[in-house]
């Protein structure tokens, strides 16, 4: 089976099908996560704001979904607590029926209790808003998408899936049926033939253009662009994550989630029909997600802004109407026989959607066997305090910083040992990559060694996000063209 699509679902395709025993390869044309899953919200949620449009399908998958990657990954789903002020008592009603029906939908598997907080307890919380009211307070998961996709394509590499980023698709081969593709090597320029029993267009908000290699099928996919604002350290101070009313008196919300040192704020959700390619972050966009952050922060300027992201979500629906109003829910087709294309969804309900189209594409080859993946760890396999502690307790005669040692099990999971052995072996990889920002140069080594980085862009833009923590960072080394692999 071939699958196209480097992204969360595509990987989460490729490592269903493999951890069942098939033969699968995989080709993305960029690199891993460099769409639409590398540049979410970075959230691991049950999508709350999916009740008040009644799409209650979504959010039961999607908390059942949140429960399973806390427990498959819980390096990389970590629980965050969302505050919501609520200054008057009307609006903590609602919010307080909205979250009864979150938790009932949850069926136990709560992050953490949600319960109403003071304007005292707020204030601790979020010292620098600037009026504090009462409010309400919630959990989710945060996460760092482009490493959540990584880890779910390595654990794929490790069942016996072949994957390759910067591997293009030309064409679609077959007459009357999709029997493989014509595949290019970008970096190199070789070209070579796939064949396959069932190809898996899994190519996000470009699933039409590969649609179309094969069938005249109408255009299905609606992109909608969802923007984000990193903020400096000390712009925007908080310990926690907050929910706001955007500026704009339409109804949307904005988030505010420390991240790093810094804090990021996001998102829009507007319709798009520029370049699928290089979706661009607008000055409209800006001043949108400022006068929300304003509210709240109303010292911040656009000037506190060090570096911004806009991501394309692939929705289903027409032309009409806002992008806000489209259903979440994911849709599976086989069209022509061979191709099965699978689009829309969400980053949280990645692995279920996986499940379900190698369910279709296994009665179609009658391929009995069922999804493992729900048991399947995803980079860390020990309890995630145990990890921790180890690490810590591993750095000390290392004279390691504890804050670096726990941020390599953060980074890499089970792998933090082969980590600090490259620092003991290398102290010098313990200095910061860029001055001021919180990546060591051991990780420009592991993105390579360890993680399938081709390019200077694939280790500074995903495996470390240097250009989100800082738009004016660039590498002052490549350490990682050389070393063995973890």
């Amino acid at each position: 089976m071939l699958v196209i699509g480097g992204g969360i679902t595509g990987t989460g395709v490729a490592l269903d099908a493999a951890s069942r025993g098939m033969t699968v390869g995989l080709v993305e044309r960029d690199d891993f996560a460099s769409g639409t899953s590398g540049r979410s919200s970075r959230m691991i949620h049950g999508g709350i704001r999916y009740l008040a449009q009644h799409q209650y399908g979504v959010v039961l998958e999607s908390l059942r979904e949140r429960a399973v990657l806390r427990r498959l990954a819980p390096h990389l789903a970590r629980p965050v607590p969302m505050y919501v002020p609520t200054p008057d008592a009307r609006s903590r009603l609602e919010l307080r029926l909205g979250l009864y029906v979150y938790d009932a939908l949850a069926f136990g598997r709560n992050v953490g209790r949600d319960a109403a907080v003071s304007a005292e307890e707020l204030h601790r919380a979020i010292p620098g808003f600037d009026h504090p009211t009462a409010g309400l307070k919630y959990f989710e998961c945060r996460t760092d998408d482009a490493r959540l996709t990584l880890e779910v394509a390595r654990t794929a590499r490790s069942f016996g899936a072949w994957v390759a980023n910067h591997a293009a698709v030309d064409a679609l081969t077959g007459e009357g049926r999709v029997t493989g593709a014509v595949v290019t090597d970008v970096l190199s320029g070789e070209r070579f033939d796939v064949r396959a029993r069932a190809v898996v267009n899994a190519a996000g908000v470009w699933a039409d253009r590969v649609q179309a290699m094969a069938s005249q099928s109408p255009r299905r996919l609606r992109p909608s662009k969802g923007v984000h604002l990193v903020f400096a350290p000390g712009a925007v101070r908080t310990h926690a994550a907050m929910t706001l009313r955007s500026g704009a008196g339409d109804g949307r919300y904005v988030f505010v989630v420390p991240w790093e040192d810094r804090v990021y704020a996001g998102t829009t959700d507007t319709n798009y029909e520029g370049d699928l390619d290089h979706p661009t972050v607008t000055a409209e966009d800006r001043d949108y997600l400022l006068a929300g952050v304003r509210q709240a922060f109303p010292l911040v300027t656009a000037d506190d802004v060090v570096a911004s992201w806009a991501g394309l979500r692939p929705l289903l629906g027409d032309r009409d109407g806002p992008t806000a109003d489209l259903s979440r829910r994911h849709a599976i087709y086989e069209s022509p026989p061979g191709l099965f294309t699978i689009t829309g969804g969400k980053l949280t309900a990645y692995r279920a959607m996986a499940e379900e189209m190698m369910d279709r594409v296994g009665r179609s080859l009658g391929v009995r066997r069922g999804s493992r993946t729900r048991h399947i760890s995803l980079g860390l396999s020990a309890p995630l305090d145990e990890a921790l502690h180890g690490a810590v307790a591993a750095a000390e005669p290392l004279h390691l910083d504890e804050a670096i040692a726990r941020r390599m099990v953060y980074r890499f999971g089970d792998d933090w040992r082969a980590a600090l052995d490259l620092l003991r072996d290398d102290p010098s990889l313990a200095s910061p990559a860029v001055a001021g920002l919180p990546v060591v140069k051991a990780e420009l080594v592991l993105a390579r060694a360890r993680e399938m980085a081709m390019t200077a862009e694939d280790v500074a833009v995903r495996r470390t996000r240097l250009t989100t923590l800082d738009e004016r960072a660039r590498l002052r080394s490549d350490r990682g063209a050389s070393g063995s692999s973890i």
